[in-house]
């Protein structure tokens, strides 16, 4: 696998130099571009180390019709997350509105619009948490990656390739932006350049999927020193909402 990277990367690195002449680095043309690795790693270990954090994100997400004409959906969300076992998330878009709680020890859903929620126990650690979520439910929160404990591993293990495209602009901010290749997807992340190295876009594109839909977020309201509490992560239900079961991967498809 770190051979087939590094195959790929040196590609890719050739690729970007032969279009030099179209990216703006931002920088003197004399100094060599930071290292993706580093900017990874950092952005990563930032969010590991930010016991508790809360951050908004707008989003974009295509979906393709049977015509072929890709239909883009607008969505956002709200998360709040207290290591090792504390995460609640305000989820809603053009399509439905879902809320999640988990204290530790109980993963609750709830659907807003038709005010049904489910409960299922489920590991202390929040890394183990959305794993079993995603296996045993087929349940995958929104952008569950930044609440892993170790964002720039999961990106490592599905990377053939990477690559530094320049310094761009994200809502007036100077971001590095970065290109992913991967198997399945491409990404494209922009990490803020002066201060914290928060990510404030993230972009995947399904290239294996017909008309290459696309999921673009854009992070902002980060609070790296969020004030939670034990009741931040308690679930907030409609008196008239009904318990249903949680269906497993097997029941989903």
């Amino acid at each position: 696998m770190k051979s087939m990277k590094s195959t790929i990367a040196n590609a890719l690195a050739v690729m970007l130099l032969l279009m030099g002449p179209f990216i703006a680095y931002g920088q003197d043309s004399a100094s060599a571009p930071p290292s993706p690795d580093q900017l990874l790693q950092q952005m990563s270990k930032g969010l590991k180390d930010a016991k508790n954090l809360r951050f908004h994100a707008e989003i974009n997400f295509d979906d393709v019709l049977i015509s072929g004409q890709k239909i883009q959906y607008a969505g956002a969300v709200d998360v709040t997350l207290s290591r090792p076992n504390g995460v609640y998330i305000d989820y809603r878009d053009d399509l439905s509105a879902k809320r999640f709680w988990y204290d530790g020890k109980t993963g609750t859903l709830l659907d807003v619009a038709q005010e049904k929620y489910s409960k299922v126990n489920l590991p202390s650690d929040i890394d183990a948490a959305i794993n079993q979520l995603q296996q045993r439910y087929a349940l995958t929160l929104p952008l569950a990656e930044l609440l892993s404990s170790d964002f720039f591993a999961i990106l490592d293990k599905i990377a053939l390739a990477w690559g530094y495209i320049g310094v761009d602009d994200v809502g007036g901010k100077p971001t590095h932006h970065i290109a992913i290749v991967c198997e399945d997807t491409d990404l494209q992340l922009w990490i803020q350049k002066d201060g914290p190295p928060l990510l404030l876009k993230f972009v995947v594109t399904y290239k294996n999927i017909p008309q290459s839909p696309q999921y673009q977020a854009i992070l902002m309201d980060w609070n790296l020193e969020a004030k939670t509490s034990s009741s931040s992560f308690e679930p907030v239900l409609p008196k008239s909402a009904t318990q249903i079961d949680f269906l497993t991967a097997e029941g989903t498809q």
